[in-house]
């Protein structure tokens, strides 16, 4: 069988490719890339041993921070919970009008009954979930109030900005 010659030429340039790759490969090696020494180093070149990191001294005028405990609610409630004693939690599908509507008045509540506000997407599965386990039932648009340490107070379905400022006076006393 006879190859003709633009298939010889192919076949020559594509060896050729092959071999260069196998000894860029085979010269660089794993070591040189991950960052492990090769074996080509002498010990001079061997990085100096590093130093036992230095205790910082205790000083009697500091107070160590509390440990953070977690409510129990998604990490963006916690979150919001560390900087406001009173959070609203707006749970919506995106893209639904009135789910945009009760979103909207839910943050307009917050704003001025200067709570924190917090908005999350039903399709938020994880902290959907997180929600759902400590308020046991979540209506399709839904709205959550919750007072720290992570106290629900109250959930609301389809309401206006009043009754969820009242709702949130109500957490604060």
């Amino acid at each position: 069988m006879t190859l003709s010659p633009p298939t010889r030429v192919t076949a020559f340039v594509g060896a050729v490719v092959l071999t260069g790759l196998a000894a860029v490969v085979f010269i660089l090696g794993r070591g040189a890339l991950g960052g492990e020494p090769t074996a080509s180093t002498t010990p001079a070149e061997k990085p100096a041993p590093r130093a036992a990191p230095v205790a910082e001294p205790a000083t009697a005028g500091r107070v160590k921070p509390k440990p953070r405990v977690s409510s129990g609610f998604p990490a963006k409630i916690d979150h919001a919970l560390r900087y406001s004693r009173v959070v609203v939690v707006s749970v919506s599908v995106p893209g639904a009008a009135v789910d945009g509507i009760v979103r909207s008045e839910a943050r307009a509540a917050a704003k001025a009954s200067r709570a924190g506000f917090v908005a999350i997407s039903a399709s938020n599965e994880r902290a959907v979930a997180g929600l759902f386990a400590k308020t046991g039932v979540l209506p399709a648009p839904a709205v959550v109030v919750v007072r720290r340490p992570g106290e629900v107070v109250t959930v609301f379905s389809v309401t206006d900005a009043g009754t969820i400022a009242q709702a949130v006076a109500e957490a604060r006393r």
